[in-house]
């Protein structure tokens, strides 16, 4: 069995990261003291994830990762019918996760806000308050799975932790994301047993 298995977009896979060692994943796996199986591919959307895991089940493991929803709402905007999508992805993923380990926690890492959305076309139909959206429905989704747990990145400066591309997290940004992951997943409560 796996310690920890990670789906998602590119900030998942690493992409901005100086280094391998240095992407969020890398970290929070070091600092959980765990090794980790990258299963993020640049570009996905929301759906892309969710039809990998029902093509391909998740292996068991003892933690998921998942991040996604940024490249959802920088292609779509504010598509009120591409963020109820959005959430039927989440629901879709997150009992995929759960049926592969019942007793596996999920991580779901809410999305940073980047300083500019209107580069990259197509996917430049972004902004703060769709990304805030997309996160709310993330919070909903979630309350759903009692294994579920959202990670806030809390300590999020967009203008010092994006790399040049203004799109990928630098290698502080991944240190801050994987801070989130590791809070997240350290997490205990009563009612999540």
């Amino acid at each position: 069995m796996h310690g920890l298995v990670a789906y998602g977009h590119s900030w998942v896979g690493g992409a901005g990261a100086s280094s391998s060692s240095c992407s969020f994943l890398e970290l929070a796996a070091r600092r959980l003291g765990c090794t980790a199986v990258n299963l993020g591919l640049g570009g996905s959307l929301s759906t892309d994830t969710a039809d990998l895991l029902s093509r391909r089940p998740a292996p068991p493991a003892r933690l998921y990762l998942v991040m996604t929803g940024l490249n959802d709402a920088r292609l779509h905007g504010g598509s009120s019918a591409a963020l109820h999508s959005y959430g039927g992805a989440l629901e879709t993923i997150f009992t995929s996760l759960e049926a592969a380990k019942p007793a596996a926690r999920v991580v779901a890492v809410e999305q940073p806000d980047l300083v500019n959305y209107s580069l990259h076309a197509p996917h430049d139909r972004g902004s703060h308050q769709i990304l805030a959206a997309y996160n709310d429905q993330l919070r909903t989704v979630a309350r759903r799975h009692r294994r579920v747990d959202v990670g806030t990145v809390a300590g999020w400066d967009a203008a010092t932790m994006l790399d040049d591309d203004t799109v990928h997290p630098n290698d502080a940004g991944h240190a801050e994301v994987a801070g989130a992951v590791v809070r997240a997943a350290v997490f205990t409560s009563p009612s999540r047993g």
